[in-house]
């Protein structure tokens, strides 16, 4: 009878913790155009509150250190290497963002919003604009099909960086992805 009874306590009991974890998984997953038409309906906001909405939620941000100089560089299928001097942000949010089927499986999304993180990915070698193998250093690969990467904030189908010109100023070049043998990070 105890046996039985304390069963049946822990069963209520983890039950009642499913439902609290199902009730907060779904309060995660609202939409954020919800959100969007909430504010919309509600009414205007006072000065005070229009201020508290202007700054940061956290003040904590974190220090990235990009280092001085290349930090990689692209092949071209002519053979032209380009060094990368910088590297532009999508947006305010990544370095680089992928897409696609990952070792023939479901869709996958990769994106990256640490630079050190991008310095871990020494080689990605494309086979065609789609079709593209991600090295790591530990030397795990990742064969994308189906896929799009995405670097820097050009125009679609073209990766786009900083390189130098012939004064040494860093300027903003987009290379079609279509000419792009290969990219790696973190070399000199």
């Amino acid at each position: 009878m105890r046996t039985l009874l304390l069963s049946l306590t822990l069963a209520l009991a983890l039950a009642a913790s499913l439902a609290a974890c199902s009730a907060k998984d779904e309060a995660a997953q609202q939409p954020v155009a919800d959100e969007a038409a909430a504010t919309a309906e509600a009414p205007a906001a006072t000065d005070a509150e229009d201020e508290a909405a202007k700054r940061p939620a956290s003040t904590h941000t974190i220090q990235e250190d990009i280092p001085d100089g290349p930090v990689g560089q692209v092949q071209l299928r002519d053979g032209t290497t380009l060094k990368i001097e910088a590297l532009q942000k999508q947006g305010d949010d990544y370095w680089i963002y992928v897409y696609g089927k990952l070792n023939g499986r479901s869709s996958t999304v990769v994106s990256l919003t640490r630079f050190r993180d991008l310095m871990n990915w020494p080689s990605i070698v494309f086979k065609d604009p789609h079709t593209f193998t991600i090295t790591n250093r530990q030397g795990k690969e990742w064969a994308f099909e189906d896929a799009n990467l995405y670097l820097g904030d050009g125009e679609p189908g073209k990766y786009a960086f900083y390189v130098l010109d012939d004064r040494y100023n860093k300027v903003l070049t987009q290379v079609p992805k279509s000419d792009v043998a290969n990219i790696a990070f973190g070399t000199k």
